[in-house]
C-alpha cells in the first residue's frame, strides 16, 4: 500500500501525463485545494436515440470526467460522462440515453479495476475509445427497442434456426421474446419447408392451423408461438420412419427397380459383363397403394398385385408392407418404409424402389438424385454367383452407398 503522500504524487504525475497526451481533448476541472477532477474527450458516437428531433447524421461528443478519491491508485477513481454544448453544435439537450452512459461506464470501470494499485486512466480512456468505435453505444441502444421491433430485426437478419440462436448468444436481449415470435418462426417455417418434400401440403396445413388458432380465444395465449411449436413439431415428424394407412393410400409413387434386365439386354458388347442400374428409368409415376388393399397404376403388371402390412404392424404405424400377386397369392416383394433426408417417403425392396411423388411437380426434379448422381460400377467378389440376369455378369451399376452394396448379386 501508498503513503498518503506516494498517492498525492502519482495522481498529480499521472494528470500531468494525461493532460500532455490528450492535449486537445484534456480539460482540469478541479481547483488547486480540491482533488484532482479532469476530463478527456472520448471519440465521437452515434447521436442518442431519445432525441426525437436529432440529425441520424450527427455525432455526439461526450467526455469522461475523473475524480481521484484520496487512496487512488490503490482504489479505483470515480468516473462520470460530461456534454460540452460547443463540441455538439450548441445542442445543450445532446446527451447519450441512461442505458448507453451505464455500458460505457461500466466498460470503463471493468477496465479500472484489472489495473487496480496502478494508475489506470489511459488504459480507460482506449476502453471506452474501443467500445464506441465498436459499436457498443449501438449494441446498447438496441435494447431501448420493443420487442416488436427486434422481431422484426431479426426477420431481417435470421434465416435458419441456428441463426437465431447464434444472434441470440451474442446479443443476449433478443432471446427473452423476440426470438420466439410468430414473425420470426413463420418466416423460418417457410425457409426450411420449401427445400423439403410436401413444402405446399406443409405450408398449406399449416396457414390453416394458425388462421383456426387464431380466431378461437381459448387458443389465445398459446397462439403467441404457434409458429416456433409448428417448426419443432415437423423437426420431430422428420424422425418419423412408419407410416398410416391413411397417409399411404393418399400419396402417389415413382415405380423403379434397382437394375434394368431391358438394358442388360441391349448392352453393346464392351460393356455385356455390367448390369445396369434401373434407377434412372421411371417405370410408372402413377402407383397408389389403395385403401382396399389393391395396387394401382396404369402399368398392367402393377395392377395384378395387392398388398397388406406385415404381421406387427398396425394401421398407424406401417413399417413394412408386402407385395402378392392377387391371382395366387404368392409373394412378389417385401418392402420397407424410410424417411428420406429431404422429408419424402420411400418404400424399398430387393428388387423394387417406390418414392412418393410431391404434390408441388417442382418439387419432383431431383426425386432420384441421391441415387442416380453417384453411380458407380462394383464388381462382383469371386465368391458370389451372380443370379439376376438372363446370363452371367461380373459387374453392376450400383449407387456407391453401403446400404445399396448389400443387395444380393
Amino acid at each position: 500500500m501508498m503513503t498518503s503522500e506516494e498517492h498525492a504524487i502519482a495522481q498529480q504525475d499521472e494528470c500531468d501525463s494525461m493532460a500532455a497526451i490528450f492535449a486537445d481533448e484534456f480539460a482540469l476541472l478541479s481547483r488547486q485545494d480540491e482533488p484532482i477532477s479532469y476530463s478527456i474527450q472520448l471519440a465521437p458516437s452515434d447521436f442518442s436515440p431519445d432525441t426525437d428531433t436529432a440529425d441520424h447524421n450527427q455525432k455526439i461528443t461526450a467526455s469522461l470526467a475523473v475524480t481521484y478519491p484520496t487512496n487512488y491508485p490503490d482504489t479505483i477513481p470515480s468516473f462520470g460522462l460530461v456534454y460540452d454544448p460547443d463540441r455538439n453544435n450548441n445542442n445543450e439537450s445532446c446527451s447519450l440515453h441512461a442505458v448507453q452512459e451505464r455500458a460505457l461506464l461500466e466498460t470503463i470501470t471493468t477496465a479500472a479495476h484489472a489495473e487496480l494499485g496502478m494508475p489506470s486512466v489511459y488504459s480507460c480512456i482506449h476502453a471506452a475509445n474501443e467500445f464506441i468505435e465498436n459499436g457498443g453505444l449501438i449494441q446498447a441502444g438496441i435494447a431501448l427497442l420493443s420487442d416488436d421491433c427486434l422481431a422484426h430485426i431479426l426477420v431481417f437478419l435470421a434465416t435458419s434456426k441456428d441463426d437465431v440462436e447464434n444472434i441470440c448468444v451474442a446479443l443476449p436481449l433478443f432471446e427473452p421474446t423476440a426470438s420466439k415470435t410468430n414473425i420470426v418462426w413463420r418466416q423460418l417455417c417457410q425457409l426450411r419447408w420449401r427445400e423439403k418434400w410436401g413444402f405446399r401440403e406443409r405450408w398449406e396445413r399449416a396457414l390453416d392451423n394458425f388462421e383456426k388458432a387464431t380466431t378461437s380465444s381459448a387458443q389465445q395465449h398459446s397462439n403467441q408461438h404457434f409458429w416456433m411449436q409448428t417448426y419443432n413439431d415437423e423437426e420431430e415428424d422428420a424422425k418419423r420412419n412408419s407410416l398410416t394407412r391413411d397417409e399411404l393410400s393418399a400419396m402417389t409413387f415413382d415405380y423403379r427397380q434397382w437394375f434394368s434386365f431391358t438394358l442388360f439386354r441391349n448392352q453393346p458388347d464392351n460393356m455385356r459383363d455390367v448390369l445396369p442400374t434401373g434407377l434412372r428409368q421411371s417405370l410408372a409415376r402413377d402407383v397408389t397403394f389403395t385403401p382396399t388393399g389393391v395396387m394401382h397404376s396404369e402399368r398392367d403388371w402393377l395392377r395384378r398385385l395387392s398388398w397388406k402390412t406385415s404381421n406387427h404392424d398396425d394401421d398407424r404405424a406401417i413399417t413394412d408392407v408386402r407385395l402378392k400377386l392377387i391371382s395366387n397369392g404368392c409373394s412378389v416383394e417385401s418392402l420397407t418404409v424410410y424417411r428420406l433426408l429431404n422429408w419424402g417417403w420411400e418404400l424399398r425392396g430387393g428388387d423394387y424402389l417406390f418414392r412418393a411423388v410431391d404434390g408441388d411437380e417442382a418439387g419432383n426434379a431431383g426425386l432420384w438424385e441421391d441415387l442416380t448422381t453417384n453411380i458407380i460400377v462394383e464388381k462382383k467378389p469371386e465368391w458370389v454367383d451372380a443370379h439376376r440376369g438372363p446370363y452371367p455378369y461380373s459387374f453392376r451399376e450400383i449407387p456407391d452407398d453401403e446400404d445399396c452394396k448389400i443387395l444380393d448379386w
